[in-house]
Parts: C-alpha cells; structure tokens; sequence
C-alpha cells in the first residue's frame, strides 16, 4: 500500500504539473536523490524527487466494529503516517526552474490536500482515503535529516500522509452463532 500510495500522489502530481506547463514528460519522479553508492541518481535530474523518510504508526484509535454471530473477526488494520519529502534536483543553471515547479507542487498539495476514491477515480483499490499536510521542520532537525540522508541540501519540503492502511485480511476468529455454556453457568430455562 505504500507504494501504491506514493505511486498515486506522483501520478496526481505529473498530471497537475503537465497540465499546468503544457509538457509531456513526467517532471516528478519517485525516487531518492542518489543511488545506493551516493552518486546522484540520473532519473531525478532536472526533475522534483519524491521519496519516503519515514513510517510511523498511527495510533488514533479507532473502535472496529464487533462482528455480528456467523461472521468473521479479522486481525484490525494498521494506520500509518507517511512521511515523504519532495525535493528538486535541478542543476544550478534550471535553479529557478526547480524553484517554479517546487511553488506549482505546493499549490497542488494546497488544492488537494484529501484524496478519496471519489475524487481521485484512479485510487487503487484498499486506499480508502489519503489526507497529505506539510510537516514542518526546525532548522537543526532538517540539518539533522539531510545530514542523515548523506547528501547536501536541495529545495525541498516535507509531507506528512495519514492514513496509509495495512490490512492482511487475516481472519482470527470465526464468531459462534451459538456459544457453549462455561463450565459451572447453568442454562438459563426459557419461560412458558
């Protein structure tokens, strides 16, 4: 689902953009900034980089709904909170470019900020919806993250993604139509 997800807000995103400029050519990529030797990835040059940073559990709870006698208990789904960052990988000569095209995503965000299988058709089936918001960061924590993520800061900004949901449908129970009576709890005798 994760994937899908982030697969869907690209998706989303290149259309609004290539709209927008009049371009055929996907101007945001999934993908990090640099490939698993450090070197830049060639995919995301010239182009808005999306790429996750974090998954966190979100422990709202939320009540499910007690299966009625004859059907199935299933194990509850897991929420999570995507975090993802969009971030520009333009060269110094497109700098201002990245700076537009970064502008225009955030407009996007702004106007979409819930996905929901009505209005977005093309949501894959499992996403029930998927509410994006800005997350901000304190200068020394994204001097942290880009200090983490091994490369030198580029225009970027980061997301917060709730509720990306997991569910493996595993039944854990099938509940009785009628239960046993437990040891030493006598039947009660019906009335006449």
């Amino acid at each position: 689902m994760i994937d899908s997800a982030l697969g869907l807000v690209v998706a989303r995103l290149n259309a609004h953009l290539s709209a927008r400029y009049k371009v055929a050519d996907d101007l945001v990529v999934l993908s990090p900034l640099a490939d698993a030797e450090g070197k830049p990835a060639a995919e995301v040059r010239n182009r808005l980089a999306l790429f996750l940073i974090n998954i966190a559990h979100d422990a709202t709870p939320r009540r499910p709904l007690a299966p009625a006698a004859g059907q199935v208990e299933r194990a509850p789904p897991v929420h999570l909170d995507i975090y993802f960052m969009l971030a520009s990988g333009h060269d110094p000569d497109t700098y201002g470019e990245g700076l537009k095209l970064m502008s225009a995503a955030l407009m996007f965000f702004q106007a979409t900020p819930v996905m929901t299988p009505q209005t977005t058709p093309e949501m894959p089936e499992g996403l029930g919806q998927l509410s994006v918001e800005i997350s901000n960061l304190r200068v020394e924590e994204l001097g942290q993250l880009w200090g983490n993520l091994g490369g030198r800061y580029v225009p970027s900004v980061m997301f917060k993604m709730r509720s990306v949901m997991i569910d493996s449908g595993v039944i854990t129970r099938v509940v009785p139509l009628v239960e046993k009576p437990r040891a030493g709890v006598q039947p009660r005798k019906e009335r006449a």
